[in-house]
């Protein structure tokens, strides 16, 4: 064969070279292209595959949301909360029935706050649940959507949701069966397959819903989070990841599949085309070798190029030859559309991931981005901030550059929902989205969604005196009503808000620097507030006394104090206020107002009113030989709400063996108008057990004289706001003998606290007021003590009466006891 080359004319073995290396050529052509394409096919069923599991869990998180919202509709129904508590079954099954034929579930079930099994919906499923199952599941909901069980061969969706009264008075259970459905409408979706395998035990995973041909089980032992694995089942070659899921009692595993076939298929059709435009070439290249290069060695690198790059993730390069009618021009077509389909669903996850659905504004997770690329530039610009020159050529420091972070809360929105329903809620948020989003956009600043009734706000180049302008024109946006739902309704907001660098120094600390001044404007009545330090210490020294609250109790550091109250008309003091002050190991003696407030928040306050009465029996115990009738015991609204409160005080009149009569209880008007009706009830319950009753704070409250008349109380005391200033403030001492008027004519008893001066005691005496207490007649003292100052004060009205009478009395007031 050498030798037949070298007797072949010089242009032939020119033209013998020149189509050898041709050869070399399109067979590297060839394989670089058919690798590329391969390649590029495999990273388009990788991507598929972490795009479908994101469908799967969105598919599930959307069953999850039906699922939750229909038991929440169920669960918040009146009448269906009658049928619980008064134990009716029937009605309770047809109303779970009715619940899951709207939305089509499997299954739906009433549990009593125990968990016990009330009702269930009829048909031939049943999910009977242990108590420990449901309380798992109570205690440990879903965080990716979902919350998997299987039972009998099937596996089901659950969602369980308290029905509450306030407090949780039962369950409803809810559950979507998975089905071949599911999987069904996940492969139209997702163009994948899907395989869900669980276990009850340790044993191996069992196949549950598998929409793969063939029948031998995937192996999941050799998939890894993340990992891709491939796979040969039925005749076809498979590429499959692992998508683990949450179960109740027990493991289970979500497989998806994605087949390689169509991948191999389409490699294959474009290496025979790829062949077949080799040979051409060969045939061009004899005729003319720069036709041939330019038809089909250029256009051929240009498209494998074009692979390459988006295989790397870039979807804007260009593909050329799309306008030929060749198979290069289809080839190039094929990668277009390709390209422009997977940018379409890069740019739908992103987002799905990005923005919040109800309102179509950013989510926290996009603000959190916004934010850091602001505070980058902003840190940037401060780092080549220059010097500018004045008009006389001096060099002056210009502000250094600065930005703001504001959140903004809508009030009572729960409220909202509750009375008003979500779909009208959801139509509030739209509309407080919109006003803001309109007047954000408009001065180029961002705006975003980051909690159920919150959103935030972020704006460059303003100073603290700026950014107070900006928050009140925000908060201002909201002086005009909403229109919603064609209805016209008033919003109040409040805004908290934090400036860099000032305040903070990264975006996390930003936020939560707002979000502790958004805090401490709600509770102060303001309508915007700019962050202090003493917001977060205060904050901090509040979460560390309650937590070690909880311990005060078991480590007998809390005292009971009393405050007595003196009877105007006799001058005798027989009764006295019970008074909570803890002990604290480091910060000593702390008064109420330290501790109560947090303790409200949490409910612990229910256990500190127990810890009080009990005490408060003990010391009347002890007091009531030495003339103390009747001891007054302070409720919170938790107490008022409270089902078990009747039971804990009968429960301790019991034990230490004391009358109801010797204790007066005191509660205020705002806990009483916090909810009316149930705070009537408790007080009549209380009232026929033999308590008195007092409306503590009368007149800084909200409470209707109308309502009030029908309450069945036997005290009025009168807040100390109004009995501090009686004396230089004749408006106050107005106040104060409309109220001692009022409650006898309602045949009251009257009580005034505050009183400090003998001015106050003399106006209250005229005024026909029965009892008085305030520092003037006696601090709060432990109740060890107050049988001394009874003794004490005794021996000073012997002594008084026999001075009075120009009696000589001879003693000395005893010894270790104090006057009022």
């Amino acid at each position: 064969m050498i030798r037949a080359f070298y007797r072949a004319s010089l242009v032939n073995r020119i033209a013998m070279v020149m189509l050898v290396l041709l050869l070399f050529i399109q067979a590297g052509t060839f394989w670089a292209a058919r690798q590329s394409l391969w390649q590029q096919a495999r990273t388009d069923v990788q991507q598929r595959l972490m795009v479908g599991e994101g469908i799967w869990r969105n598919l599930l998180a959307q069953r999850q949301q039906r699922l939750h919202e229909a038991a929440s509709v169920l669960a918040s129904d009146y009448g269906f909360r009658e049928a619980l508590a008064a134990g009716d079954a029937d009605t309770l099954a047809s109303a779970l029935g009715n619940g899951i034929a709207r939305i089509g579930a499997s299954t739906a079930a009433s549990l009593d706050a125990q968990f016990r099994w009330l009702a269930e919906s009829p048909g031939d499923v049943s999910l009977r649940l242990s108590a420990a199952q449901l309380r798992l599941l109570a205690a440990h909901p879903a965080t990716d959507g979902a919350q998997l069980y299987a039972s009998r061969g099937k596996v089901y969706q659950l969602v369980l949701v308290p029905i509450r009264a306030p407090l949780v008075v039962g369950w409803v259970l809810m559950s979507f069966e998975l089905t071949a459905d599911v999987a069904h409408d996940f492969t139209e979706l997702a163009q994948l397959q899907l395989m869900l395998l669980a276990s009850d035990g340790p044993g191996p995973l069992k196949p549950l819903i598998d929409s793969l041909p063939g029948g031998e089980p995937p192996p999941v032992g050799r998939l890894k989070d993340e990992d891709l694995l491939e796979w040969r089942r039925g005749g076809q070659d498979w590429l499959l990841r692992r998508a683990p899921q949450s179960m109740l009692d027990g493991r289970m595993e979500a497989v998806l599949a994605a087949s390689l076939a169509p991948a191999t298929g389409a490699t294959r059709g474009m290496a025979f085309q790829l062949g077949l435009i080799s040979v051409l070439g060969l045939l061009l290249f004899a005729i003319s070798g720069r036709i041939a290069v330019r038809q089909a060695v250029q256009p051929l690198a240009e498209l494998s190029a074009s692979t390459r790059a988006i295989g790397a993730g870039n979807f804007d390069v260009p593909i050329h030859q799309r306008e030929r009618e060749d198979e290069v021009g289809m080839l190039a077509r094929d990668f277009d559309d390709m390209r422009v389909n997977l940018r379409a669903h890069r740019s739908e996850v992103t987002r799905l991931a990005f923005h919040d659905s109800l309102t179509s504004l950013p989510n926290r997770e996009a603000f959190k981005r916004t934010l850091a690329r602001a505070l980058a530039r902003a840190g940037m610009a401060a780092d080549r901030e220059p010097e500018a020159e004045d008009e006389e050529g001096e060099h002056e420091t210009q502000a250094p550059p600065s930005l703001v972070v504001l959140l903004l809360d809508i009030h009572r929105f729960k409220l909202v929902n509750d009375v008003l329903g979500f779909a009208f809620g959801d139509g509030v948020l739209q509309a407080v989205a919109a006003r803001l989003d309109a007047r954000v956009q408009l001065a180029g600043d961002g705006v975003a969604r980051i909690g159920s009734n919150t959103f935030a706000a972020v704006r460059t180049g303003l100073d603290r005196d700026e950014a107070e302008v900006w928050a009140q024109s925000l908060v201002r946006l909201f002086d005009e009503q909403l229109l919603v739902a064609g209805q016209r309704i008033d919003v109040q907001v409040s805004a908290g808000y934090a400036c860099w660098p000032e305040d903070a120094a990264t975006g996390d600390e930003l936020v939560g620097r707002a979000e502790a001044a958004l805090q401490a404007a709600k509770r102060q009545g303001r309508e915007w507030l700019a962050y202090e330090p003493a917001q977060s210490v205060s904050t901090a020294v509040a979460v560390s006394l309650l937590s070690e609250l909880r311990g005060a109790v078991t480590r007998n550091e809390l005292r009971l104090f009393l405050q007595p109250k003196l009877s105007l008309g006799s001058g005798q003091v027989c009764t006295a206020e019970a008074l909570l002050r803890w002990q604290h190991p480091e910060r000593g003696l702390l008064p109420p107002v330290h501790f109560i407030p947090f303790a409200e928040q949490t409910g612990f306050v229910r256990r500190l009113t127990q810890w009080v009465f009990d005490e408060a029996c003990r010391c009347w115990l002890t007091l009531s030989a030495q003339g103390l009738e009747m001891v007054s015991v302070n409720l919170s609204t938790r107490d008022l709400v409270d089902t078990q409160l009747i039971g804990r005080l009968q429960a301790s009149l019991d034990r230490h063996r004391v009358p109801a009569s010797a204790f007066c209880l005191e509660i205020t008007e705002s806990a009483i108008m916090d909810d009316p009706q149930r705070a009537r009830a408790t007080l009549v319950r209380l009232g026929d057990m033999g308590f008195r009753l007092s409306i503590d704070d009368f007149g800084t409250g909200y409470s209707s004289l109308a309502y009030l008349k029908h309450l069945p109380v036997h005290q009025l005391k009168v807040d100390k706001s109004f009995v501090l200033k009686m004396a230089d403030d004749q408006s106050d001492a107005n106040i104060v003998r409309a109220i001692v008027d009022l409650a006898h004519n309602l045949a009251l008893e009257v009580v005034a606290e505050g009183v400090e001066s003998p001015e106050a005691l003399d106006a209250l005496v005229h005024m026909g007021c029965e009892k008085a207490q305030g520092f003037h007649i006696a601090r709060p003292m432990p109740w060890e003590a107050f049988g001394g100052w009874i003794a004490a004060r005794a021996a000073e009205q012997a002594v008084a009466r026999a001075a009075a009478q120009g009696t000589a009395v001879q003693g000395t007031t005893p010894q270790g006891t104090a006057p009022a």
